[in-house]
């Protein structure tokens, strides 16, 4: 027995297999992935103090899954450049749903986090230049040692993300515009829920197992052996009128 995390490798044969085994895992379906060049965010700033670019991710890709019980969207990518190497996943409702600082030159969006306390960026479009350096003026990375804690930027539960936005620069163009269409169908459709997120603890009571012998069959509803109808007595006028 052992009494800490071990990391276990998986390799499949088909891709199809593997994606198989990730749904089944995680009880949802793939929707869609992407291609991306980093993945950061404000605690998880895009580059250095020395002007690297770093993030909580490189060359890794970002997946979109749809759970089979409540239907919700949700993100997951890989942190390898995070502390405690990680997957992260993230609920797509704990995001605004209108994307307003992005960069289509550059292939950049930012997911901004309901209930942020500022906006990760101004609209206008002289924005879009400095889009890219805007964090070096305050590269908030966390250290080797505080990776642990940062599991909680993954909560499902809304408004509880220790981060103000989640930042995504795509590898592809077409990925970058992919992402864009499914993002708004993906948050039209949580939002029918009313920001009342599905129970993450349900439980679903398997269905119990009939073997073929054990069927009961039950009996055909015997017509002749129903309720016999009723005489309705007279009224008390008819009877007084009567001779």
């Amino acid at each position: 027995m052992h009494d800490h995390l071990m990391e276990v490798k998986y390799e499949f044969t088909t891709v199809e297999s593997s994606l198989r085994f990730q749904g089944d895992v995680r009880r949802k379906d793939l929707v869609d992935y992407y291609d991306i060049d980093v993945i950061w965010s404000d605690v998880h700033g895009r580059t250095d103090g020395f002007g690297n670019i770093r993030g909580m991710g490189l060359v890794q890709r970002l997946k979109l899954w749809r759970d089979r019980y409540s239907t919700s969207h949700s993100l997951t990518v890989f942190a390898n450049r995070a502390g405690g190497r990680q997957h992260r996943e993230y609920e797509i409702h704990n995001f605004e749903g209108e994307l307003r600082n992005r960069d289509d030159r550059h292939r950049q969006v930012r997911l901004t986090v309901r209930g942020s306390r500022r906006s990760s960026a101004p609209d206008s479009g002289s924005s879009r230049s400095r889009f890219a350096f805007s964090h070096r003026m305050r590269p908030r990375v966390r250290s080797g040692s505080q990776g642990g804690g940062s599991n909680s930027e993954a909560s499902s539960s809304p408004g509880t993300l220790d981060m103000r936005y989640l930042g995504i620069q795509f590898s592809k163009r077409e990925d970058y515009r992919r992402f864009l269409e499914k993002w708004v169908v993906a948050h039209s459709s949580d939002s029918e829920f009313h920001g009342i997120p599905f129970p993450p603890h349900h439980v679903e009571l398997p269905s119990p197992q009939i073997l073929p012998g054990e069927m009961s069959e039950l009996p055909s509803p015997d017509i002749g052996s129903g309720l016999q109808p009723v005489v309705e007595p007279p009224d008390s006028y008819e009877s007084d009128s009567s001779p």
